[in-house]
């Protein structure tokens, strides 16, 4: 029963290096990935900007704000640990899933998910400028 299993699992890995033989003697531009590595940047910038952005919110609950958003209100009362942590994994699994399926066209075929992954960049960048604002207002 075990070589039986074993066997198995050598025919799984054979077919899978084959696979990948196939797929490294593609020209380069005909290769696919699950996110090419222009987006990659943006990215790593939106899950910087998310980190530095529960960073600051942290900062100012501290100093007596709220948070408007109320899934990561009910985060925070879970713990600091945890809403870092949701607040990562939701930007990141959100991100992954636009980058993922990137050159799909919605809204009557007028932009793509990957344009609104660069807004989201925007939208933290706008955001993290606005919460350096509030700190120094309240210190």
């Amino acid at each position: 029963m075990i070589k039986k299993w074993f066997q198995e699992l050598r025919e799984i890995n054979q077919k899978q290096m084959e696979t990948i033989r196939q797929h490294n003697s593609l020209p380069s531009g005909l290769r696919t990935g699950f996110v090419r590595g222009n987006l990659i940047i943006l990215l790593l910038c939106t899950l910087l900007l998310c980190i530095a952005d529960g960073l600051l919110t942290i900062q100012l609950l501290n100093l007596g704000a709220w948070e408007a958003n109320p899934l990561m209100r009910r985060a925070i009362s879970m713990g600091i640990g945890f809403f870092i942590f949701s607040k990562y994994f939701l930007t990141a699994g959100g991100l992954l899933v636009l980058l993922r399926y990137g050159k799909v066209r919605i809204l009557h075929e007028s932009i793509t998910l990957e344009e609104i992954a660069a807004g989201v960049v925007l939208f933290y960048q706008g955001l993290v400028l606005y919460e350096i604002e509030c700190y120094l207002v309240l210190t």
